[in-house]
């Protein structure tokens, strides 16, 4: 009998320690889940910053060489800098809904376990309470009445402490329990105004990109219906071409100059070794724009193209064409974000109008692995990926490594 008694009690021991893991776990679990959003946050916050701070730089540039006048594609530019900006503080906004939605859903379920547990202290005490009342302090009294001899008395006199002392922890753990619930359900209206006012700031900033890419669209609508507007952003755009094979020569100029200070008579990585480049998205993607001389349909004009658009749904990962290291990553002119790999040899691949950055300069990178995605930054009609490869900063036919 005594065997089956002691089996109950490591069953039962098992059993709470079973459940304190569980419960342990799942706060495990809570908290790791509440820091990754934290983390998100955070790196989203250094990107708004990080990009607010290249269209500083990029609209010092212009204004100094433009001086007061304003250029079609630095009116598209300008217009798509406060979209992509807009569009930051949605992402950071979004996240911090989340956080939140997270915390209410936390509190809640508190709120049910605390309530759960008042209600068992609750019918415990009650059962004490009928007790006391049915019985009073006579049944208290005859235990002790009833002991044979001092030593009984004494053990008996001790339990009945252990009762009091019990019935005490219970009416602290009834009053502790309920300043837990009051407190959680403070913290949960107190969660439920934030989420309100976050719920309300992200249908503003949402109804802002809106009309930020509605205003944009239109003046890009309005520059391909006229043949004028039209032929200066085409120059505006070769123009910006030609900036980006300057900025890549100088780039990898400079690479290599700190690399021969750094380790003197240290041959220059090469990993590029031929064959063909992977496509730089996980999907096929139509071409909408091949490189080459483009001939306008209405206008009859040619028209260079210094890459290939591949079309794309807006946020589809952009992967590294080949392995190599991280050259730029920013805002340039008529590219919007842009991210530039060095594979070697003088070798460039160049990802521009992306909506997101997902690398960062200097960083090596592997053929295929997650470098951006893509948006429709800069001057872009919808959202697709502007790829192009350079040799030495000149572009040449993306097909060519393509194929």
């Amino acid at each position: 009998m005594r065997s089956f008694e002691s089996k109950k009690k490591i069953s039962l021991l098992v059993l709470i320690a079973a459940a304190i893991l569980f419960c342990r776990a799942g706060a495990l679990y809570a908290a790791a889940t509440a820091a990754d959003l934290d983390k998100q946050i955070k790196q989203q916050e250094q990107q708004y910053d990080k990009i607010q701070k290249q269209i500083s730089t990029t609209q010092k540039k212009l204004s100094e060489t433009q001086k007061q006048e304003k250029t079609v594609v630095q009116q598209v530019e300008t217009l798509s800098q406060k979209i992509t900006l807009t569009q930051q503080k949605v992402n950071v906004t979004t996240l911090n809904v989340q956080k939140v939605q997270g915390n209410i859903s936390d509190l809640t379920k508190k709120i049910a376990e605390t309530n759960k547990n008042i209600e068992h202290v609750q019918d415990k005490l009650s059962h004490r309470f009928v007790a006391i009342y049915k019985y009073g302090g006579v049944a208290e009294f005859n235990l002790l009445m009833s002991s044979q001899g001092a030593q009984d008395a004494l053990s008996n006199s001790y339990l009945l402490g252990k009762i009091a002392e019990q019935d005490e922890a219970l009416i602290n753990q009834l009053i502790s329990e309920k300043n837990e619930l009051e407190k959680a359900q403070q913290e949960l209206q107190s969660e439920k105004t934030k989420l309100e006012g976050q719920v309300k700031n992200l249908s503003q900033q949402q109804n802002q990109l809106k009309g930020e890419a509605d205003e944009r669209n239109a003046l890009l609508a309005k520059v391909r219906k006229d043949k004028a507007l039209y032929m200066a952003e085409q120059a505006e755009l070769l123009k910006a071409s030609k900036e980006l094979q300057n900025t890549i020569k100088t780039l990898l100029a400079e690479k290599k100059r700190l690399a021969q200070q750094k380790n003197p008579g240290q041959k220059e990585t090469v990993y590029y070794r031929g064959g063909k480049l992977a496509w730089p998205l996980p999907i096929a993607g139509k071409i909408t724009s091949t490189f080459g001389t483009r001939v306008h349909p209405v206008f009859k004009t040619k028209t260079t193209h210094t890459g290939v658009d591949i079309s794309a749904p807006h946020g589809t990962a952009v992967n590294a064409a080949d392995a190599g290291e991280i050259l730029y990553t920013g805002w340039l002119k008529g590219y919007g974000q842009v991210v530039i790999v060095d594979h070697g040899a003088n070798l460039t691949t160049v990802y521009a109008h992306l909506s997101k950055i997902e690398t960062s300069e200097g960083t090596k990178v592997k053929r295929g692995q997650l470098i951006g995605r893509v948006g429709s930054t800069g001057v872009a009609t919808g959202n697709h990926l502007h790829f192009e490869t350079r040799v030495n900063g000149e572009a040449v036919n993306p097909m060519r490594y393509l194929q």
